[in-house]
């Protein structure tokens, strides 16, 4: 790669922020943490079933075919 090409790429993570520090609340507002505590349960539900399907067919695929 030339030196141009290096140079011109950016190095962080993309614009600056113009936020005054200390005025935004990180844990956000009720309905932001209602959501993401809905997503977070939304991603286990779906870990779980991805469990419970791989045992399924892990089980299925030992077991022998009765109609042979």
């Amino acid at each position: 790669m030339s030196e141009e090409l290096t140079a011109a790429a950016p190095s962080g993570g993309g614009a600056p922020r113009n936020r005054p520090a200390g005025l935004i609340h990180s844990e956000g507002s009720q309905a932001t943490r209602q959501m993401r505590e809905q997503a977070r349960r939304r991603r286990e539900a779906e870990a779980k079933l991805q469990l419970h399907l791989q045992e399924t067919r892990k089980k299925s695929a030992g077991a022998a075919d009765p109609a042979l």
